[in-house]
């Protein structure tokens, strides 16, 4: 099957000591209480089930004006996080969605972006060039 995907939007891995290159992408965060519209990088995790997890940094900023919405616990590798629940709107490629983000209440992730949010969206990932695209919607395709 050949791609025909037009390519628009290009990110560039993120290049970190001692960790192989990894795809991230720019996302907006948004939430009444916030007073406002956070952008941040987010590392794009394909084997992620869920919408987004949060960073330290980013959770303790949300926390001081939002009480969380619930508690879950991650399954990472059969491995419980304990997580505190915000439910946030998130724009990603241009569309805004309403997900449920976690803040794990030990450690730093890091920002994390998962499937449910990346199966909205059309994506190329070009490993050997360390690029992420974002493709426009095919014409044939609604946008739902």
């Amino acid at each position: 099957m050949k791609c025909t995907l037009e390519l628009a939007d290009e990110y560039e891995y993120l290049k970190e000591d001692y960790v192989e290159p990894y795809p991230v992408v720019s996302i907006r965060l948004h939430r009444r209480e916030l007073k406002g519209v956070i952008a941040v990088n987010a590392l794009v995790d394909t084997g992620f089930d869920g919408a987004l997890i949060l960073s330290r940094s980013l959770g303790d900023y949300i926390s001081r004006y939002v009480e969380p919405d619930g508690f879950e616990e991650l399954d990472a590798a059969w491995i419980g996080i304990p997580c505190d629940v915000y439910v946030v709107n998130v724009q990603i490629d241009g569309r805004w969605f309403r997900v449920k983000s976690y803040l794990p209440r030990a450690g730093d992730l890091g920002t994390i972006v998962g499937r449910i949010l990346l199966n909205k969206v059309y994506i190329c990932l070009r490993g050997p060039e360390r690029k992420l695209y974002f493709a426009k919607t095919p014409p044939s395709k609604s946008r739902r």
